[in-house]
């Protein structure tokens, strides 16, 4: 198996993995697209302040599955179980984090967040 190309869209989700392992935070896919997509609920509305928050408004849950899928694959995450919620959660590897700081040496641009504007759906004229 060759090894994985890594782009901005990967390095986005490593670095969404990374600032929450920091923080003794573990997520599951569903947290991971929250975040990127910037998704305000109870859940994500305290790490709003991560740099990633809100950067792939246009992404789907699904495309981020297959994201972490094969970051897991190619070994710059694993997973552990957490035994009282019965789930598997992310946690960024050391392969993980060198890419990581590779790619922030290489790289001085900040990531940008994309702002939804909500257009009304219905326009009622009179």
């Amino acid at each position: 198996m060759g090894e994985l190309k890594i782009n901005v869209t990967y390095i986005k989700v490593l670095d969404t993995i990374n600032e929450l392992n920091q923080n003794d935070c573990y997520p599951l896919n569903q947290g991971i697209y929250k975040i990127l997509t910037g998704k305000d609920d109870e859940e994500t509305k305290e790490f709003n302040y991560i740099k990633t928050y809100g950067t792939l408004v246009s992404t789907s849950s699904k495309k981020v599955c297959n994201l972490t899928l094969m970051l897991f694959r190619y070994g710059y995450i694993e997973k552990f179980y957490h035994y009282p919620t019965k789930q598997m959660y992310f946690k960024i590897t050391q392969k993980g984090i060198s890419e990581l700081e590779l790619y922030k040496k290489s790289n001085k641009r900040k990531y940008s967040k994309t702002e939804q504007n909500l257009q009304p759906t219905i326009l009622k004229l009179k």
